[in-house]
């Protein structure tokens, strides 16, 4: 358990994308998280960097971690898709066969990472764990999918971005999580400065 060797993908071509990444774009973190959080699919930073959630999108998912108590050196941060979806080269949604097609890689970080929690960010990372199409219906929830640990789902960040509208709602959402992971005694950083966290009191 608890091997980088079985986590990083460096050649795969299971999907198209392949021909079009820069390179994949592996999991990275604490191997021993209690908490996952999977997104969608690297973007043209994560593309070039090779790490998750960088530029805008990643601003804002490091003040959601803040706001969490949290930090990039006690989760586990992975991907639905490990390879950048492109569409003219812009960004894209991950079609379901990509989507199957990277889903070992996934399992196989749950496998060995053992989380406690997966917080599945947007709809694509949501449906590729847990096989179900009900995200709108469970997003703010824990949702038990009959294997594994339970997951949360939230809003993707990006989503945030071009609908300003949902932020209080991820705000009402995070508070829900919070309160789950202290459920679980998850240790989370309490901090004084309230007002540079995502959600102002």
């Amino acid at each position: 358990m608890h091997e980088w060797a079985a986590l990083e993908v460096h050649d795969c071509q299971r999907c198209e994308l392949w021909k079009t990444r820069t390179q994949i774009v592996n999991g990275s973190g604490n191997l021993q998280a209690a908490v996952m959080f999977t997104a969608e699919a690297p973007g043209k930073t994560e593309d070039l960097k090779g790490i998750g959630f960088q530029g805008q999108a990643g601003k804002l998912f490091e003040a959601i971690l803040f706001h969490l108590g949290l930090t990039r050196e006690i989760i586990w941060l992975n991907n639905a898709v490990r390879c950048r979806p492109l569409n003219g080269g812009k960004n894209r949604t991950p079609r379901m066969d990509e989507v199957a097609a990277c889903r070992p890689w996934l399992m196989e970080d749950i496998k060995q990472v053992e989380p406690h929690i997966i917080v599945t960010m947007g709809r694509i990372a949501y449906e590729s764990v847990s096989g179900r199409r009900d995200f709108s219906e469970n997003r703010g929830t824990v949702v038990n999918v009959g294997f594994g640990p339970a997951l949360f789902p939230l809003f993707h960040p990006a989503y945030l971005i071009y609908r300003r509208s949902a932020r209080p709602v991820m705000c009402q959402d995070l508070v829900a999580l919070g309160h789950y992971l202290d459920k679980l005694d998850i240790p989370r950083i309490k901090h004084a400065d309230t007002d540079t966290t995502f959600c102002l009191p």
